[in-house]
């Protein structure tokens, strides 16, 4: 059986988990604490205790997640115990804080345990495996979580089935050549252009670029799509959520700017096996309406004029090599903040090193992409001041990410929250739109989604909302 990583759910910052068996209000997942258990052969009161068991890497045999004992003198007094048919093999306390808990307690909370022994989504199913917290008398189940459970569900047919995604190689195959790929000893082959990938949703292109081709939004199908009736309602449809935007951010007194990132196969054009004669017909049509809109910050004009050595996507990625990234970032600060124009554009991409990318896998094979990037003194001047202030990983699925950061030494006032997707992440590296805002933004947010959460925006109360989304994402106009 292939190793698997699997997450179950993690805290909604607003909600708090409610008993086990209880539905948490808003959400309806289910909760962990337990008003009642039988100790000794005794019914005792217990304190409700909160917290999810989140985490399941099956390949590294832990567990991580959260607990919160409301009744501890010291929430580092609790013990968290996975035990598999009634044995112990595992066991820890809280050693950490996470900003998304800070409503339930500043207090150390999270905890990650190794088991002793290997498990199995099906383990934890069955109930074989369990996750409980203990703390002088009190002991509670720490819940995955409705979605969790449905997840971990899943997984466990597929364990059953034989079906479960296989892994591109062994990690023993992986771990004998990892000092050949820190070494940068990779071997160039040569692969016939328009070679679909394994589930045909990829296909090779040139100079090594692995383009996608199809996917849950059909991603060819929309270059071919007829500019008629239905494009341009759809259209009209974007201009009225954009709309509603703007007016939402000024009447609260932000301002707002929207971006559309394009398409590789938009960009890279010519790299592809086949003709594309230039974005789809859609994200045309939107440009063309914007062209003097001035929120709007096209995402095809910076790479028009493509000088740079380096490409501006990954070769075996659909996402921005750091360079593209760079070009990117210019154009949305110099609708946001002009002067950090300067700042980015002279920023230097001399250090390397090499990753698969997220079509790699599609044609189980180890592919890589070179990685151009800036050293770490190139913002080092901005660096300094960083602060992660929020993480939150919700366990199924991305959307709902969200990430925050202050950093006291960047060069712009502005507080600054994205709605937007992948193209910005977690800001861990210049590839990244997250790592620019980081380091030149007072105040940054992220919220992984398509929509604006104006309840987040009154919350945060940002200078400036930028509102993100993808070529491929178009057909489906975003709620607000």
């Amino acid at each position: 059986m292939p190793a698997a990583r699997l997450y179950a759910p993690s805290l909604n910052p607003s909600v708090m988990s409610a008993p086990f068996h209880e539905k948490a209000p808003h959400d309806g997942r289910a909760g962990v604490g337990c008003r009642e258990a039988r100790l000794g052969g005794v019914s005792a009161t217990v304190a409700r205790v909160h917290g999810y068991a989140e985490r399941f890497d099956f390949d590294k045999q832990t567990i991580s997640g959260w607990v919160f004992d409301a009744e501890a003198n010291d929430n580092r007094d609790v013990r968290v115990v996975a035990t598999v048919d009634g044995e112990i093999v595992g066991e820890s306390g809280p050693t950490g804080s996470r900003g998304d808990l800070l409503k339930i307690t500043s207090q150390d909370a999270t905890f990650s345990l190794r088991c002793s022994r290997g498990f199995t989504a099906l383990d934890v199913v069955s109930g074989r495996l369990s996750v409980k917290a203990h703390c002088d008398d009190r002991e509670t189940a720490l819940s995955l979580g409705a979605d969790g459970f449905a997840a971990m569900k899943k997984a466990a047919v597929e364990q059953l089935d034989g079906v479960a995604t296989p892994a591109l190689w062994s990690r023993a195959e992986r771990d004998a050549v990892k000092l050949q790929i820190e070494a940068g000893n990779l071997s160039p082959m040569l692969m016939p252009a328009g070679l679909p990938s394994m589930d045909g949703s990829a296909v090779t292109g040139l100079r090594g670029h692995l383009f996608l081709t199809g996917g849950t939004n059909s991603l060819v199908s929309l270059y071919d799509e007829p500019v008629d009736d239905a494009l341009l309602s759809r259209v009209d449809r974007w201009m009225d959520v954009l709309a509603l935007r703007v007016e939402g951010c000024e009447a609260r007194g932000a301002r707002f700017v929207q971006t559309i990132v394009p398409e590789k196969l938009t960009v890279l054009r010519d790299d592809a096996p086949f003709d594309i004669a230039g974005p789809t017909p859609v994200l045309q049509e939107i440009e063309n309406r914007l062209r003097d809109a001035d929120f709007y910050v096209s995402g095809l004009a910076p790479f028009e004029q493509w000088n740079n050595v380096d490409d501006p996507f990954l070769t075996t990625d659909t996402h921005f090599s750091a360079v593209g990234a760079q070009r990117m970032f210019s154009a949305l600060a110099a609708q946001i903040d002009p002067q950090l124009v300067p700042l980015v554009d002279a920023v230097r991409m001399y250090q390397f090193r090499y990753a698969v990318g997220d079509l790699t896998g599609r044609f189980g094979l180890p592919v890589y992409s070179r990685i151009v990037e800036p050293s770490d003194d190139e913002l080092a001047a901005y660096a300094g001041g960083i602060t992660m202030i929020e993480k939150y990983l919700p366990a199924v699925g991305v959307r709902g990410r969200r990430f925050g950061w202050t950093n006291s030494t960047a060069p712009s006032p502005l507080k600054v929250l994205v709605f937007g997707n992948s193209f910005f992440q977690s800001g861990d590296f210049a590839g990244q739109l997250s790592w620019w805002g980081k380091h030149l933004f007072s105040e940054f947010h992220f919220l992984w989604g398509p929509n604006l959460d104006w309840n987040l925006v009154d919350q945060l109360k940002p200078d400036v909302v930028v509102g993100q989304t993808v070529e491929r994402f178009l057909n489906r106009v975003a709620a607000v």
